[in-house]
């Protein structure tokens, strides 16, 4: 059977999408009393954590410094979890595409669409807490729009090919675990590129998610325009990560049920 392009099957399935990518966002939150309101308790938590080893222990002198490490965690979050948890979505799902056909690249797209939704609530957070802070909120937090977009073109294309890789590499999420935490760390998510001289910084600003953490804050935080080269650059490279996830899955998905 002849495989059609990844934008035909997207809007074939883009009902099926966005339905069950709202059912995994509840079922993230179902169980627990305040539900919902984890989704800004956590990053909250984080935030308080973040800002008292920086501020207070290492005496960091960053300007809001709550607002920045939030935008950090933010868009960080969405980024890791859709990776990490792509690598097993496919193995996960076995039980319904052996009895219910879709093309398996439909299982790490609800996966980012569900993680977009949580990412659009917390943007409520970062705007209530730049309120308290009393950061200036400016036209540029429209800009945030095309930024998101390509911070979730390179997550899609990232996600596609740890789904595809993780049906033969069972210890893929913990590679990535680990991976990701290294990652974490190398990115100014509660440091700034402003406190260091060393040469290195110069290959850490190559960092994608770097670039795209950094155009978030312009939008919120500075109230300036981000680079659009750069985002440019991000979407075309992301974009080819795509397809070469969807054309993994396209051409493999059918052996999937007996790797797994």
């Amino acid at each position: 059977m002849k495989k059609k392009n990844i934008f035909y099957n997207l809007w074939l399935n883009h009902e099926y999408i966005l339905y069950y990518a709202k059912i995994m966002l509840k079922t993230r939150v179902a169980g627990s009393y305040l539900g919902f309101l984890w989704l800004f308790i956590d990053p909250l938590m984080f935030m308080l954590i973040y800002s008292f080893i920086v501020m207070v222990v290492f005496k960091g002198k960053i300007e809001h410094f709550n607002v920045y490490v939030l935008i950090g965690i933010t868009v960080w979050n969405l980024f890791s979890r859709a990776v990490m948890n792509a690598s097993t979505i496919i193995v996960r799902n076995k039980a319904i595409f052996e009895q219910v056909y879709f093309h398996k690249f439909v299982y790490p797209t609800i996966l980012l669409i569900s993680y977009i939704y949580e990412f659009l609530i917390s943007i409520g957070l970062i705007i209530f807490m730049m309120w308290i802070e009393k950061v200036p909120i400016t036209w540029h937090i429209f800009e945030i729009v095309p930024v998101l977009f390509t911070l979730a073109l390179f997550s899609y294309g990232c996600s596609l090919i740890t789904a595809h890789m993780g049906v033969y590499l069972f210890d893929l999420r913990n590679i990535l675990d680990f991976t990701l935490k290294f990652v974490f760390y190398l990115t100014p998510i509660m440091w700034s590129f402003e406190n260091f001289s060393s040469p290195i910084v110069g290959i850490l600003k190559l960092n994608p998610m770097q670039v795209i953490l950094g155009s978030f804050r312009c939008c919120l935080l500075y109230g300036k325009s981000p680079v659009y080269l750069y985002l440019f650059i991000i979407s075309l490279f992301s974009c080819v990560l795509i397809q070469i996830g969807y054309t993994l899955i396209s051409k493999k998905e059918d052996e999937y049920a007996r790797m797994i």
